[in-house]
């Protein structure tokens, strides 16, 4: 696989990884999480412009989770920001 960063970069984010804390660790993962999310519900919402925000997440669930249990996840109107 290629990779885009020289082992020298990939060292020192190991490093700076290392002297997090803990609840750091948890922060940044879900930082992570979060961004992916809203990558995805973007990501759809260019594939079908027409899409509404809740629908682009209704359709990234049912992309992730399948479509049973992305249908058991309740609609939100809108989502309040963090």
């Amino acid at each position: 696989m290629s990779r885009d960063t020289s082992d020298a970069a990939r060292e020192a984010q190991i490093a700076a990884a290392r002297r997090l804390t803990p609840s750091e660790r948890m922060e940044r993962a879900a930082q992570m999480s979060e961004d992916a999310r809203r990558i995805a519900i973007e990501a759809e919402r260019r594939r079908h412009p027409g899409l509404t925000d809740e629908e682009a997440r209704q359709a990234v669930l049912r992309r992730v989770w399948g479509a049973a249990l992305a249908a058991r996840v309740p609609v939100v109107a809108r989502r309040s920001p963090r």
